[in-house]
């Protein structure tokens, strides 16, 4: 068994679960921990460095997350088989900041429908919107000194707010990247409706995830690629599949797939920026609810180890803040940034510049850092909230799929109703709760009697209530 009992030589100033989780990792990445070695418990590691059993179980929750160590049940964590290609990957992002904790069409029930509570997945919580310090900074913007914002602004974003979204994301998602590479858009869909006009000329095959937000579904159907559906297992995409498709183009989810809520692991992330950069393939990471992760740290983004210029990433603040404001943005890679500067698109600047000007002055003040960090709380407290229920009123009748992050999770549910049997027989008790066969790029790959349960824009003390009205409608 390793010895991890010995104090990590990190900085004095890192949360003790990271620099455990560093520790570690470095350890497995070095060979000393070797494949398959079993790592001592919680108990024994905190036990000899003299903290508590939280930071320990933290840094293996992230550990296990990223994929460097596997979990076999009533035997513990034992490190995982990884590529040799993956230390010099890990070692150059090691050496930069850490990373901290810091929509088709959403689907939520529409305003008249008269249902008691509403599982849907495209509602945020709006009780906590930062609505004074949002007039305010709004208000500034029609200020004559600032009328610049009422005109035309630049068409590939204004720069102040690409530099803060930049600065913003090299803290906290370890993407490198320059303003200059950032795109903003209006919304997750028209800045990616954007990027598949940048990459016909290059792709004629797309590979994805098997099930894609229902937007995104409709845009593959658009564009003029031949779409290869990418099988999923629990830690990501099958990676058989992406080398046996034939693609230009890969699109993933890796922090959270949407809708099942794995994480893609760390091998895998290797082996997929390798097969992109032998093939010359692009990798198009939708990173848009990589903030929100309970139990530990975010997830590092793709782009991160991206050392060749291969992975396109998209962003957006819809979670973040409000998707009414329709703001996300692209990092692109130079040849496509070339392309974009060339008009080789029918794209025109619709992100308002007002939003923009305001965002820019939030995200500069430090309030967008506090907000998400004050969001994370409360989604966290929402997601547990759910949990509970769920487990205390269906017990065995029902799996849980996709819990940790995200504002949402799946149900399969063990009482012989159909997908449409559940959704219906919830309405009538007073309840929304949404399918998941639609986000299946092929209806045969989708889960039975599976459901999708949003929690964002749910008020917490509702939860439980809703949860024992499906208990009894299903049960």
């Amino acid at each position: 068994m390793p010895d991890l009992t010995s104090r990590p030589n990190m900085p004095a100033d890192e949360p003790m679960y990271i620099q455990i989780y560093r520790s570690t990792r470095d350890e497995i990445l070095a060979g000393r921990i070797a494949p398959g070695c079993k790592l001592p418990s919680i108990r024994t590691v905190s036990e000899r460095l003299g903290v508590s059993r939280t930071p320990v179980a933290l840094a293996y929750e992230q550990l296990l997350a990223e994929g460097y160590v596997n979990s076999r049940p009533r035997s513990g964590l034992f490190a995982a088989e990884l590529d040799a290609a993956l230390s010099p990957a890990i070692n150059k992002t090691s050496e930069s900041s850490p990373v901290l904790p810091s929509p088709a069409r959403a689907y939520h029930a529409l305003a008249g429908e008269g249902t008691a509570y509403d599982f849907g997945y495209g509602t945020v919580d709006l009780d906590r919107f930062p609505y004074a310090k949002w007039r305010r900074l709004l208000n500034q913007c029609f200020l004559p000194e600032n009328n610049r914002v009422l005109l035309y602004g630049d068409y590939q974003g204004e720069r102040e707010l690409r530099t803060e979204v930049c600065a913003y994301l090299h803290q906290s998602r370890g993407i490198r990247c320059s303003p200059e590479q950032i795109v903003i858009g209006a919304g997750t869909y028209h800045s990616l409706d954007l990027l598949f006009q940048l990459l016909q000329s290059d792709v004629s095959t797309l590979a994805a995830e098997e099930a894609v937000n229902d937007g995104v579904k409709a845009l593959f159907e658009q564009s003029r690629f031949s779409l290869r559906p990418l099988r999923l297992e629990s830690d990501g995409i099958r990676m058989e599949d992406v080398y046996a498709s034939g693609a230009q183009a890969v699109y993933v989810t890796p922090s959270h797939q949407f809708p099942y809520g794995m994480t893609l692991s760390i091998g895998k992330r290797t082996k997929l920026l390798d097969w992109a950069n032998q093939t010359g393939a692009y990798l198009i990471e939708n990173d848009y609810d990589g903030e929100f992760r309970y139990g530990g740290r975010p997830i590092p983004a793709l782009q991160s180890l991206d050392d060749h210029g291969r992975v396109v990433y998209v962003g957006t603040f819809s979670k973040a803040l409000t998707p009414s404001l329709r703001l996300s943005y692209l990092i692109l890679t130079p040849e496509l940034l070339e392309r974009f500067r060339q008009r080789k698109h029918s794209f025109d600047q619709l992100a308002s510049t007002v939003f923009q000007k305001t965002l820019q002055q939030f995200m500069l003040s430090g309030d967008f850092e506090r907000h998400i960090r004050r969001m994370r709380k409360v989604y966290g407290s929402k997601h547990h909230a759910l949990l509970v229920a769920i487990r205390s009123r269906f017990g065995s009748s029902a799996d849980i799929i996709g819990a940790g992050s995200g504002l949402h999770l799946l149900m399969k549910v063990k009482n012989g109703m159909s997908e449409e049997e559940l959704v219906r027989s919830a309405k009538q008790a007073g309840v929304h709760v949404y399918p998941t066969s639609i986000y299946a790029l092929k209806p045969e790959l989708a889960p039975a009697s599976t459901v999708l349960l949003g929690f964002g824009g749910m008020k917490e003390n509702d939860i439980p209530a809703g949860i024992e009205r499906l208990a009894r409608a299903w049960l």
